[in-house]
C-alpha cells in the first residue's frame, strides 16, 4: 500500500472510530472502498433520523496545511460524492496539525451553513456558505444534541 493510501486509510478509520465511540453501531458507521470516478465518499453514516450522511476525509500533511482554496475543492468533491451515494448530507473532515487520530473528534469538519441549520432546526435552508466546526460538534448536531 502506498504512503498516501496509508494516510487516507488511517484518517478514515479515525473518523469511523469517533462515530462508533459516539454510540453509532458498526452497521451505521461504515468505511467505504474506492469506486473510481463514481466515488461515494470515504465514510458513510446511516443515521436513523437524518438518512445517509457522506463524509469525505483528508489526512496527513496535505490536510493539516490545506489552503482555503484546497478546502473548497475538497468540499466540492464531498458534495459530488454525496450525490453519487444519494446521500442527504455531505461533509468534509480534515485532520488538524497537532491533533492525532485518537482525538479525531477535534478535527475540522466543513459544511454548508444551510445543512447545519437543517440539522439544528429541522428546517431546510439553501445557504451554501462554507463553515468550519469541530467534528465532535457536527456529530452532536447530527444526533440532535446541540
Amino acid at each position: 500500500m502506498s504512503k498516501a493510501k496509508q494516510i487516507g486509510t488511517a484518517a478514515e478509520t479515525a473518523v469511523r472510530k469517533h462515530l462508533l465511540a459516539q454510540g453509532y453501531s458498526e452497521l451505521e458507521a461504515h468505511r467505504n472502498v474506492l469506486k473510481g470516478t463514481n466515488d461515494e465518499g470515504d465514510v458513510w453514516l446511516r443515521e436513523p433520523l437524518r438518512g445517509l450522511i457522506v463524509f469525505e476525509i483528508k489526512g496527513g500533511k496535505a490536510a493539516k496545511e490545506a489552503s482555503y482554496g484546497q478546502i473548497e475543492k475538497w468540499f466540492q468533491e464531498a458534495e459530488l460524492e454525496k450525490t453519487n451515494a444519494k446521500g442527504k448530507f455531505g461533509f468534509l473532515v480534515t485532520q488538524r496539525a497537532g491533533v492525532g487520530a485518537p482525538r479525531a473528534g477535534e478535527w475540522w469538519a466543513y459544511a454548508k451553513l444551510g445543512d447545519l441549520f437543517e440539522l439544528r432546526n429541522h428546517l431546510p435552508s439553501t445557504d451554501a456558505t462554507l463553515v468550519r466546526i469541530r467534528l465532535q460538534e457536527l456529530v452532536g448536531l447530527i444526533r440532535g444534541e446541540r
